[in-house]
């Protein structure tokens, strides 16, 4: 069962980059796929929206509110 976890800001601040999934997904050091589904909404580790966000420059509660 996946969890969905609310509205987050990936989609938003990867597009004002302007980056691809998969650029995101390279610089942050995690798969094209966890990207995806942080911007459907799915739960995915705390360690890995960490990642996220300092990729795209931003904390934590700035992204994943």
């Amino acid at each position: 069962m996946v969890k969905e976890t609310g509205r987050n800001r990936v989609r938003e601040f990867r597009e004002a980059k302007p980056w691809s999934i998969a650029e995101l997904a390279r610089a942050a050091g995690v798969a094209y796929q966890t990207i995806s589904k942080m911007e459907n909404g799915l739960s995915t580790r705390r360690h890995t929206q960490l990642k996220v966000a300092k990729a795209l420059g931003k904390n934590h509660e700035e992204v994943f509110p």
